[in-house]
């Protein structure tokens, strides 16, 4: 072939290549010109490297059979493919021994992908020739020609000219892969676009991501419940991962999961709004799957579309929340038009029983902005765990306490609606990580006695406060019992009651190191019985005899009972109530 006739096929090639912008159809053509420039050879390919998987793969070829030929997979500097790839410099085997050699380092598999590829032809080219695709220092596959005639040998001025139509491929390349990604990205915005503004929800629009990136996609919320997803495995993943999930302040980029004998590698990116963590978007991809650069980009776009869904999410539970504490206000103020107000919510049903719940979260941050942040996340937490409970509620939210009524089964006794109202508290408290304090008032059957249990739970909060346990953090009206009397009474004015009725008790027990104030309290508390009293004491019943005698006369009273009992244990409660309070010795 004259030089004349080479330059001219590799100019006609040259403008086939550019005449498409479909990176598909520059790759065909690709082989099919570089054919047409040398016209002797009697088979081509093309092979691409991927930077993930870290092996070249046939991408187009002519004169094999690419059913085959695309299962082949060359580490770089395996076969004369290979080995321009990692030399990045083109390379000419002249004969049947130089290419013998060439692919002498084929793996097992690779050679016999190759010559089932070439079907009868099982043979080794005579001659062939490879030219690395460069752009600046950087190789992006190989393009090889080879010839199985004995009268064909490539030369030196074949070598070059094949490097320059490689040069002149690589730009076609460049330019239909940056048409290719530019139609791709202009393709996600606008699909995700499209999926949002039509307000089909979150499960169309992961939906939507999966399609564009290929891979099982799923949305949860700020605690891991997955609210939509589009593979079975990702379920799996999702309930495998939930726990170490929950104790993320921030996801790891991805990790490794098996599910079912298959390994994954699971990406996790974080759906924020204004900073605050609302959500995380899941990726699963199997093995030797990776995330490209426009998958990344469907995804970041995506994670904003989520984000305003999930900000449309917690606008509902706010209104919904707003809307209850309406009902739950008319109730309290109108309790005999409770069953209007509950019919609106389905709420209402024969010989249903009702308790209120208060919770008051415990925050030692000053600034608005951090302390409605934390309002917004306890509220979500708390319309999760409401909308997972048995039984049905209504929740009133006043500043920094949320008051439920929960509905409750009428064969419950105190003991089971304890327990309910605690088990509630308990993982709200697990979840979110913060201090709050929880109280349950009684239960009831008559809305008019609403109010009443809404004060006792109220009242025991106040309780927990005064008392400042670390230990507890949840009690209940029965708990509570007379102390909730103190409450609203001035601590001087107890004080000063208790000092009238037991100084000189205590004065007495400081000085001689004695027990008489523990022996009347157990005294009183056994209906004044010597024998009951020594019993719970261990020691003999004169003992107390001579005690309660001597706090007679202590006291100057003739008697422990009627008013100066009633007194004397009056006393002994509000010292109880004041030394939890950390108000008395």
């Amino acid at each position: 072939m004259n030089t004349e006739k080479q330059l001219l096929s590799l100019i006609n090639a040259t403008k086939a290549l550019t005449s498409t912008r479909n990176l598909d159809e520059v790759l065909q053509l690709l082989i099919k010109e570089v054919l047409s420039v040398f016209d002797w050879a009697d088979a081509s390919v093309l092979f691409l490297y991927d930077p993930h998987k870290k092996h070249l793969r046939a991408k187009s070829a002519v004169g094999f059979n690419m059913e085959f030929l695309k299962e082949v997979a060359l580490q770089p500097n395996e076969g004369m493919s290979g080995k321009t790839f990692q030399l990045k410099q083109a390379q000419l085997f002249t004969s049947r021994t130089d290419t013998s050699k060439g692919m002498s380092d084929l793996t097992v598999q690779n050679m016999e992908l190759y010559q089932s590829a070439l079907g009868e032809n099982h043979m080794v080219p005579t001659s062939t020739i490879c030219a690395p695709l460069m752009n600046q220092h950087e190789c992006f596959g190989v393009l090889t020609i080879d010839s199985f005639s004995e009268s064909v040998e490539f030369t030196h001025d074949n070598l070059m000219l094949l490097q320059t139509f490689a040069n002149q491929a690589m730009i076609a390349i460049e330019n239909a892969m940056l048409i290719s990604q530019n139609n791709r990205s202009n393709h996600i915005h606008r699909e995700l676009t499209k999926v949002y503004m039509s307000h089909q929800g979150l499960a169309k629009i992961t939906k939507t991501l999966a399609d564009l990136i290929h891979k099982p996609v799923g949305v949860a919320n700020d605690f891991f419940d997955l609210l939509s997803s589009t593979s079975e495995s990702l379920n799996e993943i999702s309930e495998l991962v939930r726990d170490e999930a929950l104790l993320w302040d921030e996801p790891p980029a991805h990790k490794q999961v098996m599910v079912n004998n298959i390994s994954y590698d699971v990406y996790f990116f974080a759906i924020k709004i204004e900073a605050e963590l609302t959500g995380m978007l899941i990726v699963a991809a199997e093995k030797d799957e990776v995330l490209d650069g426009l998958d990344l980009f469907a995804i970041e776009q995506a994670t904003t579309v989520f984000a305003l869904e999930l900000q449309s999410h917690n606008q509902y539970i706010s209104s919904q929340f707003s809307y209850e504490g309406y009902l739950m206000k008319e109730i309290l103020n109108q309790p005999e038009q409770s069953m209007r107000f509950l019919k609106k919510k389905d709420l209402y049903r024969k010989n249903n029983r009702y308790v209120l719940l208060t919770i008051e979260i415990a925050s030692e941050l000053s600034g608005i902005k951090e302390i409605h942040g934390i309002k917004q996340s306890f509220s979500r937490l708390l319309y999760r765990h409401l909308s997972l409970f048995p039984y049905k509620s209504l929740v009133y939210e006043n500043s920094m306490q949320c008051s439920i009524l929960l509905i409750i089964n009428e064969r419950m006794d105190e003991k089971e609606i304890d327990r309910t109202g605690r088990d509630l508290v308990n993982e709200l408290k697990s979840r979110s990580k913060l201090t709050i304090l929880a109280g349950l008032g009684r239960s009831f059957s008559n809305m008019k006695e609403i109010s009443y249990s809404l004060q006792d739970s109220i009242k025991c909060i106040e309780y927990l406060k005064q008392v400042n346990s670390r230990e507890k953090d949840f009690i209940n009206y029965l708990e509570l019992g007379g102390y909730r009397l103190f409450l609203n009474i001035d601590p001087q004015e107890l004080e000063s009651f208790l000092k009238m009725n037991l100084e000189k008790l205590l004065d007495y027990d400081r000085e001689h190191n004695a027990e008489l104030v523990k022996t009347l309290e157990i005294f009183l508390a056994h209906n004044q019985s010597t024998r009951k009293t020594s019993e719970n004491m261990f020691v003999h019943e004169n003992t107390i005899k001579y005690r309660i005698n001597n706090i007679k006369k202590i006291l100057g009273v003739s008697q422990i009972s009627g008013e100066i009992g009633f007194e004397l244990n009056l006393a002994l409660k509000i010292r109880s109530y004041l030394n939890k309070s950390h108000l008395s010795n």
